[in-house]
């Protein structure tokens, strides 16, 4: 049975980044919301967003709902390890890259296409990008048994609340996945002209 997302509450602890506990090393799933200084304008933080924030799902505190994932194994690993360390096992990162490079183009500096074609920003704007997290990001949790369960509430909150920065399940996909595009380009653009850009 899929778990109802209004009985299991999306907003579970969401916690600063730099206030993240040691995390479950277990299954679970996990979102990630846009601090409440910047939820009613995200292009302040830098980021732009593939639909109007205005509709979007906030939490209590007013954050801005903008990813919900799925950690099958380890929440510590997936959390901590992944998303807020390498991009290239990261789709979240890749996204937000994508989404802080239109106001920023800075964010294609010294970045690479890795032999999967997966982005790899290079260690500059890897912890550029960390940092970002760091300073406009809350995580939320929440700790399950079953796999089973995990992919279940995963899939629910997405079709309930079309977190923006998520690509399957919505409808803002074809904008997503076009952005991202364009971002790949851009890196391949780069990666021509020897990794300079004649964009100021």
């Amino acid at each position: 049975m899929m778990p109802d997302p209004e009985v299991v509450p999306l907003d579970h602890v969401p916690v600063p980044v730099p206030d993240l506990p040691d995390l479950p090393r277990f299954p679970g799933v996990y979102s990630w919301w846009l601090a409440p200084s910047t939820a009613d304008d995200p292009a302040a933080a830098g980021l732009v967003l593939p639909v109007d924030p205005s509709p979007l799902y906030r939490s209590e505190s007013g954050a801005l709902l903008l990813y919900v994932g799925r950690a099958r194994r380890n929440l510590h690993q997936r959390i901590r390890r992944q998303h807020l360390q390498r991009t290239r096992s990261s789709a979240l990162r890749r996204t937000l890259l994508a989404s802080l490079w239109p106001l920023s183009p800075r964010w294609a500096e010294g970045a690479a296409l890795d032999i999967r074609g997966r982005v790899d920003p290079g260690k500059q704007a890897e912890d550029r990008l960390s940092a970002w997290m760091s300073e406009h990001l809350l995580v939320g949790w929440i700790q399950l048994d079953d796999v089973a369960e995990v992919d279940a509430l995963e899939a629910a909150w997405i079709a309930c609340y079309a977190p923006p920065l998520n690509t399957d399940g919505t409808a803002h996909r074809p904008k997503l996945v076009s952005r991202k595009q364009d971002f790949v380009q851009e890196i391949r653009r780069r990666s021509a002209l020897g990794g300079h850009s004649d964009h100021p």
